[in-house]
This record gives C-alpha cells, structure tokens and sequence, in this order.
C-alpha cells in the first residue's frame, strides 16, 4: 500500500489549541457523550433485548475520552476541514470556557468548564441550539457533529456496540439467489512516484508529456483514455493515494480519512452543510454508491436550448452515455437489501413513483455493503477498474499524492502545472500538448482560481450546485442491518416535480456507518441519542436528494484552498421539505415504529399502531425486481392524527442553518460549459475561456444539477470533451463519432 494522504499520527493538539483548550474541549465532549447514571442505564437497558443487553451496558458506560487520543483526532478534523473563520471561533470559544469568567458569560456558572458537572454543560449547550445568533448555532453544532462523528467513527468498541461489525465485509462473496462470488484480481498499476528522489530536492523535478491531466475520477480517467487510445502520451497526476482493492481495510477512520476530502467533511463557510467528496485514485467512482442513472430528458433539453449547448440533445450524447454504461457492465438485475426494500415497499403501498437504481457492477451480484469505503471485491467498475487501466495499457502514467498549485501558462496558453509531492517534493509536469483539469467542482475552480493568468475569466467558481441532503431515519421493529448489501438500488421520484420546470427531489437510501448516522442523529440528550445509536441495526437512513436549482459558489480561503459559499435557497428549501415529507411517508408505510428527521428541536415519532397486511395479499410479487422482506411489515397509519402535527413541527423548523444537518455528495456546475462568455466559465467544448490548450473536463462543467446521482451525467459529458480535444490535438481517429454529429434530434 501506498503511503497515507493524511498523517493520523500527528499531534494536532498541541499545534492548534493550548492544554487548557484541550481540557475544555474534552469536558464538552463528554457531556455530549456521557456515561448514563445507574437509573438511566437500568432504564436504557430495560428497554432492549435480553440477548442485546450486554453490548447496550457498554454503551450506557461510554464517555468520548474513552478513545485514545479523542481530542487529537478532533483536533485534526479542525486542522484539517474547517475554514480559518470556523477553526478561529471554535478556539475563542474554548479559551472563553476555559476562564472563569469566560465560563460565567456562556453558561451561567463559574468556570472553567472541566469544573462545571455534565448536566449543566448539556444545558448551555441546548441553549447554544435555539440561540437566535448564528455563531452561537455554530460553535454548538461543531463541537457536537465532530464530537459524535470523530468517537463512532474511531472507538471500534462503541461502534461494535451498537451493533457494526468492523472490517471488511464478505457479504459479497454469498449474495442470496446468486452463486459464490470471487474477487477479481487487481491490475497492476506502476507509479512515477517511484522515480522521483527518495530525498527531497530544493530545485523541482520536470517531468514532460503531450497532455497532463489533473485528476483520476469519472472526468480524467475518460480523457486520460481517449487520449492515450490515440497515440498522445498522458500524465496523469493524482493528490490522493491509490489502494489496491485486496488491501482495502474497509475501516471508518481508513477509508474516511484516506479517500475522501479532507476526511470526509468539506464544511460550507457558514457551516449550514457539509460536503462528502472522493480523494483519491478514481476520484468519486472509488468511493460512491455505484448508482448509474441515465439524465432525465427535460434537463437534456434545458441544458441544449437555454444553454446554447445541442450536444446535450443530440444523438451523440446519447452515444457516449450507452457507451460509458456498457464499459461499467450497468444493469439493474438486483437483489435489494432490506433498507431499499424497504423503500420500494413504502412507495409502493403509498402510491409513489419508484424505480430500481442500475448498478455499474459488471453484471455481477455485488452485494457489498461498505463499498463507500472502497470495493475489496474489484467488482463496482469505478475508473480503477475501467478507464485508468485502458489508459495505462495503451502507456499512460501516473503520479499520486501530487497536488496541483496551478496552471502553468505561456502567453495565455497552457504548458503544464505545478505541483508538490507528499507535501515536499517540488515537481513541474510539462504538457506540450495541453492541460487537462479534471479535479472536482471543488478543487478544478481552486486551481484555476490560484492560476494569475486566468484572473479576467470571472465564471471560474461561480453556479457551484450540491445537490443538498436531508436525512430520514426510520427504525423498524425487525433487523435491517443497513451495512448489508448494495447500498442505493431504489428511488422514490414522488418530489421529483415540485416546481413544473423539473426542480425536487429525489429519495434514496443511503451507505450507512456509524460516524456519520451518529452523527445525523438528532440531539436532545445524551440519553436519547444513545437509544437511538442503539438502534442502529433495526433502521435505515433515507437521503432527500434535492436538485437545487440556486447556487452557491468556490472561492480561495486565506491558505489557498477551496472555501465552499452555499446557502440553501427559499425555492430549494421547498423542495427538500416536499422530499423529507415523502420520505416520513415511505417509513411509516413500511411499517417503521419511530422516524426521526436530522432536525434541531423535532422530536422523534412514535408511530400508532399498525395495520397488517390483508390475507392472502402478497405485496412484494407485484413491485418489480428481487426484495429481501421474507416477513412483509405492518402498514403505518397515514390519517393519525400524530402525524400531522409531526409533519407540522418538521415544517416548522426547517432545514436553516445549523437547525437541520444538511449534506451534500455531489458537487456540479463550478467551471459550467455553455455558448455565452458572460455566465460560463469554459466553452462548449470544455476549453477554459481566456486560455489556449487547457480544458476542463469533470462535473464542474455541468450546467446546472443533474437531478440525478451525476456519476453517468458527468461520464458521457467528458467523453465529449475528450472528443473536442482530440480533434483540437488532430489525433482524432476516421472512424471516431464526429463533434458535429452533435446536433439535437427530435424524441430524445
């Protein structure tokens, strides 16, 4: 294995906060997670299993400082995620609580805060939730997602107790109603890492090639292939790590921190959501859901008319995305775990749209439940397994743990870039050819925003969309075990029409682990919240996936990185509580006993009594597909008068900054493509206005959301590209499909 993109081992700590702030910080760690008193645990423990009560006494005793170096790994998270702003109010309000006086004027008692007893910090901090000041809101909900985020992602044994088993899974290898299933070898990649010296220079390294290409997921890889198929050598240079697939620990802290963006939490600047973004070899397709959705048609035709943009519309595009479809061997004969079983039967018996999400599983089971921590079986065809080994086979290469400053340009055209290697190792990656810049809709506008040559194009980093997330939780009555299976194979598109024009919300169900469902969890005591951890194998997570319409924006923060600008718009606002309605609807129509929403102040609902199903009625034979409900659930109440004023109190309080956790998976739109210079940042074709031989190619050039998971959307668009910049280069081949085949067809 290569080594790590984030150093684990560091002390974070003593770097960032004073040892009284790390008191502090720990005493608000472990009010949030608490040790339950004898009276509480013995009611906490009356209310489970018999057979489960042990693994819940465990639980009851856990505080947060029971992990080993706890603060430190939340230290890490501040150092490494938050902006400047967020770390430097997080630290203020520590040295306050830290003081006695500070102490007095924020919770009403004299300090410092390791001297105030647990209920009393749990107080200030409830009243920290409902303060009308944003900052307030802010501070709180920092210190109490990561306090929840950093202790079930890292403490193996609270993971375990509630539940989740550790390591990598081997659910795969036996799918029901498939035969035994065997890994597929992993290709052997080789690294110009290797060739670089083992000591840092002062002076960088120059490596040359036609075309660098910055960034290995769905955009880069495509290209990288294209490119390399046609004669033209490519680097491609990666900042994250590659990890073979036999060596994937499938961990929470692993894949986590060393696969994702910076770790796993890329916070808005006023900490309204939270980002999830792949960071590494294969970019997102290493670590997504495996969700292959073709682009609805009325986007198709918005993008080719309002955006000047006939490719969108064309025969061509249609093409490219059946071909990116075929190379990940997409189908949708699936057997669905319990959780999207689940789903499908809430939507089917309240009458909601559903459909199987297709899989880019090589025609293959793929029942694998962790594969958001990467595939150990090889079988979702991400980029790893796919593109990257095409483009290595006809001599690309590759350089990992590399990370781009900037564009390299020469009289406005571009030559290459720079970059550092594992933080030391200076090095220039000459393109004679051109620049391809294929790093996300986070990182592609930073490094084109940190090139100086490229300041007069304005678009860069403008009309970022999320795709914002609410969060449904449903508990039932019998085990779910939302670890189990392939994640995400069923949609409910019942919000998909909140506005005429095609702007809702998707539902889905989502890769659950403990870190980020704790963390998701809503929070009114600890006791609560534990309760709830606890039923962790009898719940599923249901994802309000809106297509928002308003945008957000990617600017530089004073170290030069992304800095993510994003509130939820009034109009987008409508359409994720449309979609959390539908999803409380899907929960109690599969017979859930309690649903909660990620909101602040809605209390969690107890569902009525249920109705079983009618006799001799098997509802699972008539919804398409292979389920997992060998015992179908009684059917929840609808018309009880509970529910309405559930739903009235989860209106009521919204999703506004810090009253409802809100995240995003799905980053769109921040370089868009389109024919007018004055509301896109590249051309048609993916070239970066104002430059000459540098491109664009990933999901930044999207015109607006997708609507749908993007992975296919953002494929098919950068096969395109590829196309353009071959003939730019004139490598395009005579049979290749022809750019100005591109024009729109009727009835597509």
């Amino acid at each position: 294995m290569q080594p790590l993109s984030v150093d684990v081992f560091h002390n974070y700590a003593d770097t960032l906060w004073s040892k009284d702030q790390q008191r502090a910080l720990a005493a608000i760690a472990d009010a949030i997670i608490a040790p339950l008193t004898p009276e509480e645990k013995d009611a906490f423990l009356r209310g489970q299993p018999s057979e489960e009560r042990a693994r819940a006494a465990v639980l009851a005793d856990m505080k947060f400082t029971d992990l080993p170096d706890g603060v430190n790994l939340v230290a890490m998270h501040v150092t490494l995620t938050v902006s400047y702003t967020l770390r430097l109010l997080m630290s203020s309000l520590l040295t306050a609580l830290s003081t006695r006086a500070g102490c007095l004027a924020l919770v009403g008692r004299l300090g410092p805060v390791w001297q105030v007893d647990g209920p009393s910090i749990r107080r200030f901090l409830a009243s920290w939730r409902r303060s009308p000041v944003q900052v307030i809101r802010m501070g709180e909900f920092g210190f109490r997602a990561l306090t929840l985020a950093v202790f079930y992602r890292h403490m193996r044994s609270a993971a375990e107790a509630i539940g989740y088993p550790w390591g990598p899974t081997d659910d795969w290898k036996t799918p029901p109603k498939a035969d035994r299933q065997e890994a597929i070898p992993p290709f052997e990649y080789r690294f110009l890492n290797e060739e670089l010296p083992s000591t840092p220079t002062e002076a960088p390294v120059d490596l040359h090639t036609d075309v660098v290409i910055v960034g290995s997921g769905c955009g880069g890889a495509v290209v990288a292939a294209y490119l390399a198929e046609r004669g033209l050598k490519v680097v491609v240079v990666e900042k994250g790590m590659y990890v073979s697939p036999d060596e994937m620990p499938q961990t929470q802290s692993f894949g986590l921190d060393q696969m994702f963006e910076r770790l796993g939490f890329v916070p808005s600047s006023n900490l309204s959501l939270a980002i999830l973004a792949g960071s590494g070899f294969g970019g997102g397709s290493t670590i997504n859901w495996g969700a292959t959705l073709m682009p609805r048609h009325y986007l198709r035709e918005a993008w080719g008319q309002r955006f000047g943009m006939p490719y969108f519309q064309s025969s061509l595009f249609s093409h490219d995305l059946h071909a990116c479809a075929r190379r990940m061997g997409t189908t949708d004969d699936i057997t669905h775990n319990r959780a999207n079983s689940l789903l499908m039967l809430g939507a089917h018996r309240s009458g909601q749209p559903a459909q199987v999400v297709p899989q880019n599983n090589g025609h293959r089971p793929h029942y694998c439940g962790k594969c958001t921590f990467g595939c150990t079986a090889g079988h979702k065809q991400g980029t790893v397994m796919t593109w990257l080994q095409d483009a290595a086979q006809h001599g690309a290469q590759f350089l990992t743990h590399c990370e781009v400053d900037r564009v390299i340009m020469d009289r406005g055209r571009a030559t290459g870039v720079e970059a550092t290697v594992r933080g030391q190792q200076r090095v220039r990656v000459h393109g004679r050819r051109g620049v391809v810049v294929s790093a996300g809709s986070l990182n592609t506008p930073a490094i084109l925003l940190r090139t100086p040559a490229l300041r007069r194009n304005q678009e860069i980093g403008r009309h970022l969309h999320l795709h914002p997330v609410a969060f449904v939780h449903g508990f039932y009555d019998k085990p779910v075990r939302p670890w189990q299976g392939a994640a995400l194979t069923t949609v409910s598109n019942a919000a998909e029409f909140v506005d005429p024009q095609g702007w809702g919300a998707k539902i889905e169900v989502m890769a659950s682990a403990p870190g980020l469902y704790c963390a998701l969890l809503p929070y009114h005591d600890h006791v609560e919240h534990k309760s709830l951890a606890f039923r962790y194998p009898y719940s599923y997570t249901a994802i309000v996936i809106v297509r928002d319409r308003d945008a957000g924006r990617v600017k530089l923060d004073r170290a030069g990185r992304a800095l993510v600008e994003y509130s939820l718009s009034a109009f987008d606002h409508k359409s994720l509580l449309e979609g959390v309605k539908r999803a409380i609807e899907i929960h109690l129509h599969a017979g859930a006993s309690m649903i909660a929403t990620s909101q602040t102040g809605v209390p969690v609902y107890t569902c009525p009594p249920r109705q079983e199903p009618m006799a001799g009625h098997d509802e699972m034979a008539s919804i398409p597909g292979r389920y997992e409900l060998d015992d179908v659930p009684a059917q929840g109440q609808a018309e009880h008068p509970s529910l309405q004023a559930f739903l009235h109190s989860v209106e009521r309080v919204g999703f506004g900054p810090q009253r409802g956790a809100i995240g995003s998976a799905h980053q769109m739109g921040s370089c868009r493509m389109g024919a007018h210079p004055a509301s896109s940042a590249c051309d048609p074709h993916g070239r970066v206005r104002g430059a000459e031989n540098l491109w664009v190619a990933d999901g930044s050039v999207l015109p607006e959301a997708a609507g749908v998971n993007p992975m296919l959307t953002i494929l098919g668009t950068s096969m395109g590209i590829a196309r353009h910049i071959a003939e730019d280069l004139g490598v395009a081949r005579p049979q290749d499909p022809s750019s100005l085949d591109a024009a729109p067809r009727a009835h597509l």
